[in-house]
């Protein structure tokens, strides 16, 4: 895979990317060595170095006769990336709301793979607005969801960040393993209701009502302001009944 098109989606200048990537391998350089290694004028390495230290990517040291420059350590760029990603789900509740209007019919999509199940647990932290409350029934065969594999990296810091409220319903054997929280809520199933033990997770957040099959590895999320208020009242309900 060509670094320079990653390094360049990720909001490097071809230029930039060039010269990270060479000061990746060279170590400390100073102008002359990095313009003769890329093959990039000087002038337009002068250019394109205040931009990489603003990224926080590249570090400039004075020595006596002298100033070079040095890479920063290639994990800078995961924050990076992160970065970016922050930015763009600023952006896109805004955006969506351009593209729906209460009106419209129910929108209803797939996703598959542990992939697909991160990106609801990404969507939930970041749809949702400081302070907001989210439902999850949890219904796990083991007792213990093992959802670590299926969360991403940043979930807990945003969720804990925003102080996002939940309210959960699940069995007696997933509540053994969750450890107390300020944030979160939890009731137990009855056993009068049967085994409460499917391995299938729904979360109701915002307009959207998703339902996570962790046996198949497969999502499906309906975006409904009516269905989501509906799924919201029948839990509030419920979650009332069971004391």
């Amino acid at each position: 895979m060509d670094k320079n098109k990653i390094l360049e989606k990720i909001g490097l200048t071809k230029h930039e990317s060039a010269i990270y990537l060479a000061l990746l391998e060279m170590g400390t350089s100073n102008i002359s060595q990095i313009s003769e290694k890329t093959s990039i004028h000087r002038p337009l390495v002068y250019k394109a170095l205040p931009s990489l230290m603003e990224k926080k990517l590249v570090t400039k040291t004075q020595k006596i006769k002298s100033v070079v420059y040095g890479a920063e350590p290639p994990n800078r760029l995961e924050t990076l990336f992160d970065d970016l990603r922050i930015d763009f789900f600023e952006i896109l509740p805004d955006m969506e709301d351009a593209y729906n209007s209460s009106e419209k019919k129910p929108k209803i999509r797939f996703l598959e793979g542990r992939d697909g199940t991160k990106r609801i647990f990404d969507d939930v932290v970041r749809s949702l607005k400081k302070g907001d409350v989210f439902y999850r029934y949890s219904s796990n065969k083991d007792g213990n969801e093992k959802k670590d594999k299926y969360v991403p990296r940043i979930y807990r810091q945003m969720r804990d960040e925003k102080k996002l409220q939940r309210e959960v319903i699940t069995n007696a054997q997933t509540a053994v393993h969750k450890r107390p929280s300020l944030d979160r809520f939890a009731k137990i199933m009855p056993n009068d209701f049967g085994p409460f033990e499917h391995n299938v997770t729904e979360i109701i957040y915002g307009n959207k009502v998703a339902f996570i099959d962790y046996n198949t590895e497969t999502v499906m999320i309906i975006e409904s302001k009516r269905i989501a208020e509906f799924q919201k009242q029948i839990f509030q309900t419920f979650y009332e009944k069971l004391g």
